[in-house]
């Protein structure tokens, strides 16, 4: 696992030790700033969006490199590169050109692609937007990628940032620029869990940090169990040891 976030102050949260201490007094956390992605070549680090530097930050650090090539992959973003797209969509409404570097980051699997170039991984990998659920059907589709794969690990990656200004009162989510990482396998060393899901019977928990930060601070801590969802589906886990 590997996360980084947004503090509630600006201040990143990036370390297993800034997350040990979010999870004991989670709070919203903040809009700004971005990864310093110092792996990346100066070129590819200059173009990147946020969007693809939390992603990129979050998906390196939760791999070793010997097996950063080999891995399958999921991406799950619910917006993408929003704000790419909003300025692409502001220039045809001026009747101005198009970047076609702006148009090859705003596509919403621009990040996995750049993964695969930055780690040279030319593995099979899927992009996820599922609204609100997009945390849900992420893991699911890495899960199945999982069944599917035999005995390969699966790396699943899901961020987001706070949409424009102008578009906010559309979307009714918490806001913060947030990123996860988690490495998915059938057996190892790190925490086992039961996945299952179910249509939604009532309305999710409302929080101030999105689903895949609740995902976080539900695994540092003593609960064994996590029920996430909305008006559509129920995704629970289970700690099973």
């Amino acid at each position: 696992l590997a996360a980084w976030a947004a503090g509630p102050a600006d201040t990143p949260i990036s370390s297993a030790e800034d997350w040990a201490r979010w999870a004991r007094a989670p709070e919203a956390i903040g809009r700004e700033g971005k990864p310093d992605v110092a792996f990346l070549p100066p070129a590819v680090r200059r173009r990147a969006t946020r969007l693809t530097r939390m992603m990129l930050q979050v998906a390196f650090d939760a791999t070793e490199d010997e097996e950063r090539s080999a891995m399958r992959t999921v991406f799950a973003s619910r917006h993408g590169a929003i704000h790419v797209a909003v300025r692409i969509l502001a220039s045809i409404g001026r009747e101005e050109a198009v970047s076609p570097l702006q148009f090859s980051h705003s596509v919403h699997n621009a990040q996995a692609g750049l993964f695969s170039i930055a780690a040279q991984n030319r593995q099979a990998s899927s992009s996820i937007a599922a609204e609100e659920d997009t945390f849900g059907h992420g893991f699911l589709e890495a899960m199945l990628q999982l069944e599917r794969g035999g005995s390969a690990p699966v790396l699943l990656v899901v961020a987001d940032e706070p949409v424009p200004d102008n578009l906010a009162h559309l979307v009714d989510e918490p806001e913060g620029a947030y990123a996860l990482a988690l490495v998915l396998a059938r057996e190892g060393a790190g925490r086992a869990l039961e996945f299952s899901m179910a249509p939604a019977e009532t309305e999710g928990a409302k929080r101030a940090w999105p689903d895949a930060l609740e995902f976080v601070r539900v695994l540092e801590s003593d609960e064994t169990e996590l029920a996430l969802g909305h008006s559509r589906r129920r995704w629970s886990w289970k700690k099973t040891s």
